[in-house]
């Protein structure tokens, strides 16, 4: 079981930096979601990419707390579940900051 947490913990730090990378490489003027154009227009672009890094913060501290929490068994498939969110999460910020690179790259040349 030690070994699947080192794996949560992995998990966990791709996404953080994956995240951090989608922050550094977003271009404002193309984003196409339409959720984040109205956060922006909220709270603004810095105080989203804080809110961006605390939900991931958050998500960590939760997996902390219900590894303490869960008794040996639960734990199994806690962890199942949360390393299948981690790993969706993660193929998913890996595909936005491809795109957000490849867009930069492109308009860079443009």
């Amino acid at each position: 079981m030690q070994g699947h947490l080192t794996s949560l913990k992995r998990w966990f730090v791709i996404l953080f930096w994956l995240n951090l990378m989608d922050i550094l490489v977003t271009n404002p003027s193309y984003e196409a979601n339409p959720f984040t154009l109205y956060l922006w227009g909220k709270i603004g672009f810095f105080l989203s990419a804080w809110l961006k890094i605390g939900l991931v913060l958050i998500f960590g501290a939760l997996c902390i707390c219900v590894k303490r929490i869960a008794k040996p068994i639960e734990w199994e498939f806690s962890s199942k579940l949360l390393g299948g969110v981690l790993i969706i999460l993660v193929i998913f910020y890996l595909f936005v900051v491809t795109w957000n690179s490849i867009l930069s790259v492109i308009l860079f040349l443009l």
